[in-house]
């Protein structure tokens, strides 16, 4: 806010505190620039707007302080890495963003399949990076690799919220150095909530196609290109070839609104999805028997046996 008026002349589309500064924030805009400096002064006018630039304010008491113009068009969802070192961003020309916070530099990012991003999420040790968006894929990005090491098929429509459960651990815990597993949800216009575990180790890389006439493989051949080099930071990676990149099928997928889906949440006792309508729901883990007015016992009556005789989807059975 500037003298108590707003100071975009956008839709804001997200908002995100910077861990470890308090009360600091930061805000993305529809329009992905501030409009031609008529609404604050301290920012110039961006001459490129398909390139990133920042700008910071003329007075170290403005507020804003600065304005990062991310791409042209809508940035549609932001999201810091826990320990706010990295800043990622998802927009409408479909690219995924990831931003060195402090010294305001891109490190990585890479194009969606087909279409926008609409959200992304980190996970707890900064590892990984969810996105979403109107390529109905959920898609898991690798800080280490810089580019996406997995797709999540089974939405029907665009995928609008993604987020790691921070609070499960995999039945196999003993040596979580041996066999990382991650779990994450995601949900979208289709109004399905969706589970999926993943891990590293499992990943099946997929191989270059095979010769004319010959029968595809996967125990033989050399890698897809898509694996084969490392990738420079500072560079945006383009969309890879559906055969590139390995598939995912979700753990538990449920029905849970009547409406598009808009976001979703994990806690340790629940796990919190809304619609696009305003209305939240509250889905106890097994294991909380405490039940509220407004709460309702996780999705599991379309679980396959074998999944709720393993009790993969509890809080205190996640283990």
């Amino acid at each position: 806010m500037r003298n108590q008026l707003v100071v975009c002349a956008s839709r804001c589309t997200s908002v995100a505190w910077i861990p470890g500064r308090d009360g600091a924030f930061v805000v993305a805009h529809a329009d992905g620039n501030s409009k031609d400096g008529t609404v604050d002064a301290s920012f110039p006018i961006v001459k490129d707007l398909t390139q990133f630039s920042v700008a910071h304010a003329k007075s170290s008491k403005s507020n804003p302080v600065a304005r990062w113009h991310i791409c042209q068009g809508s940035v549609n969802n932001i999201a810091f890495s826990a320990d706010g070192k990295y800043l990622a961003t998802v927009g409408r020309d479909g690219y995924l963003r990831v931003f060195d916070y402090s010294s305001e530099q891109l490190i990585c990012g890479g194009k969606s399949y087909y279409g926008a991003l609409l959200c992304c999420a980190w996970s707890g040790d900064g590892k990984y990076i969810l996105t979403g968006g109107e390529d109905d894929l959920v898609q898991v990005w690798s800080m280490d690799d810089k580019k996406v090491v997995a797709w999540g098929e089974g939405h029907n429509s665009w995928v609008s919220g993604v987020a790691f459960d921070s609070y499960w651990s995999p039945p196999t815990s003993a040596n979580p150095g041996e066999n990382c597993m991650y779990r994450f949800g995601s949900v979208g216009q289709d109004t399905q909530l969706m589970l999926w575990d993943f891990s590293m180790e499992e990943i099946v890389v997929p191989l270059r196609r095979c010769p004319p006439g010959g029968s595809p493989t996967f125990s033989a051949g050399s890698q897809s290109s898509h694996w084969d080099s490392a990738v420079t930071v500072g560079t945006l990676q383009p969309a890879p070839s559906m055969r590139d990149v390995p598939k995912l099928s979700p753990l538990v997928p449920h029905r849970v609104h009547s409406e598009p889906l808009s976001g979703l949440i994990f806690t340790e006792e629940s796990v919190l999805t809304a619609c696009r309508e305003g209305h939240v729901k509250i889905w106890l883990r097994p294991g909380h028997s405490e039940q509220t007015s407004n709460s309702k016992p996780l999705p599991s009556s379309s679980l396959k046996e074998k999944t709720l005789s393993s009790s993969r989807f509890g809080a205190s059975s996640y283990k």
